[in-house]
């Protein structure tokens, strides 16, 4: 407990938290365009806080399965999670840029993300694998984001009935 109370005084941790705040920003403006474009797919209204939220979820969702871990595989994992996340939203941009200028379907945009989120499980699962964490930090972020799609995404019925 007092070496996480250090670590959050030092200079390391501003590193951190602003590393923190740059991914989230990253992320939610890139996911909240990307929203705007499959806006007829989603079930809330989604914008950057939206996916703040997501991204703080997904990490203290994923410590919860860390729960025995050191803190600092703890805050290597948070760094690994938001890396990914960062690295799918600026996959999200040649999309977003093609939008700008070209109609694009909503089926094409999810089509495209999807493909985004098959790149980032394979990230995911070899930074896992790298720095020696446990590989059922792989299953449950998938679980994670199964249950955001869940949550975000209307029932394809609903859609096309």
């Amino acid at each position: 407990m007092i070496g996480m109370l250090r670590w959050i005084l030092s200079l390391r941790a501003l590193a951190f938290f602003a590393y923190i705040c740059f991914c989230v920003c990253v992320s939610g403006f890139a996911l909240g365009s990307f929203a705007k474009i499959v806006r007829g797919y989603l079930a809330v209204d989604y914008d950057y806080q939206t996916e703040a939220l997501m991204v703080a979820g997904q990490v203290i969702f994923q410590w919860l399965f860390m729960i025995k871990s050191s803190w600092s595989e703890r805050k290597k994992y948070a760094v690994i999670a938001l890396t990914v996340s960062m690295f799918g939203s600026m996959l999200l941009i040649p999309l977003l840029a093609y939008s700008s200028i070209f109609e694009i379907s909503e089926i094409a945009a999810v089509g495209y993300f999807f493909g985004v989120v098959a790149i980032l499980f394979l990230a995911h699962h070899k930074l896992i694998k790298s720095e020696k964490l446990s590989s059922i930090l792989t299953l449950t972020w998938v679980i994670y984001r199964l249950l955001l799609l869940d949550y975000l995404i209307i029932p394809w019925q609903e859609h096309h009935g």
